[in-house]
């Protein structure tokens, strides 16, 4: 039984995370890469300076964290945790291209792509050096956009773009924390499980503590009905009427 009441305390209790927390790192260098896993080879974009990621969970030498509505990892050494919820964490500008275009999911032409226009209006991210489509520039730009109602995100060669809002520095700052254990707990594998999963390790756990418990006591159940069937035996062997004793017939 308390094994049970542990499991489903276990499973069941409500879990703070690092996001509820609202820790934030600030970017206070060029070259600040969110990466799609943790590994440099696998950069989405470079963030951009002096604005924060929101920092979700540490892994190995990465943060994995959050920046708008893109879930990545950066470098630890390359971010600084601090203790504050900045006003704008994220740089907040827009553009959009002057002849239709495709938004790659790479920074090439020869990925695949989804076609764009004039009318677009794209969310900007941040920067990647990719393929060098005109002898000037190599600069793409990692962006998102709706096309019939839904949401895109990848990648516009920066020298097809105009009316881009321009990004202002964030002076944004907070003490830095340094003590901050953003490690894996223990039960951090339990947290991802679904429902239904972790309903099925319950049973799972629970049935043969209940078949122990069981055996545990039926023996003590035998001797206890065996006791009570000798006794009433006894009480049923003579029946007293006056001077003498008359036998049950079912004793005979």
């Amino acid at each position: 039984m308390f094994l049970q009441i542990f499991c489903f305390a276990v499973l069941f209790h409500p879990q703070t995370t690092y996001a509820e927390n609202s820790y934030y790192a600030k970017v206070q260098n060029n070259g600040v890469y969110l990466c799609s896993t943790p590994s440099e080879n696998s950069a989405l974009f470079e963030i951009p300076y002096s604005y924060f990621v929101k920092v979700e969970s540490s892994v190995d030498d990465y943060f994995k964290v959050s920046y708008k509505d893109v879930t990545g990892y950066v470098k630890k050494d390359r971010v600084t945790l601090m203790n504050g919820t900045p006003q704008n964490p994220y740089a907040n500008s827009t553009f959009r291209v002057f002849v239709p275009y495709k938004l790659y999911e790479n920074p090439s032409q020869s990925s695949s792509g989804v076609d764009v226009d004039t009318n677009n209006t794209f969310t900007y991210y941040g920067t990647k050096i990719g393929e060098q489509v005109s002898s000037t520039s190599n600069e793409w730009y990692y962006a998102s956009t709706t096309v019939d109602g839904e949401t895109y995100f990848g990648y516009i060669f920066s020298p097809l773009t105009h009316y881009f809002t321009p990004i202002s520095t964030n002076y944004e700052t907070f003490s830095i924390i340094t003590d901050l254990d953003l490690s894996t707990s223990p039960n951090s594998e339990l947290k991802t499980l679904s429902t239904g999963t972790k309903i099925m390790l319950i049973v799972s756990i629970s049935v043969p503590s209940v078949l122990i418990l069981y055996f545990l006591i039926k023996p003590t159940k035998i001797i206890q009905i065996t006791k009570s069937r000798k006794q009433i035996k006894k009480d049923r062997k003579k029946v007293h009427h006056g001077d003498y004793f008359e036998f049950d017939e079912n004793d005979l």
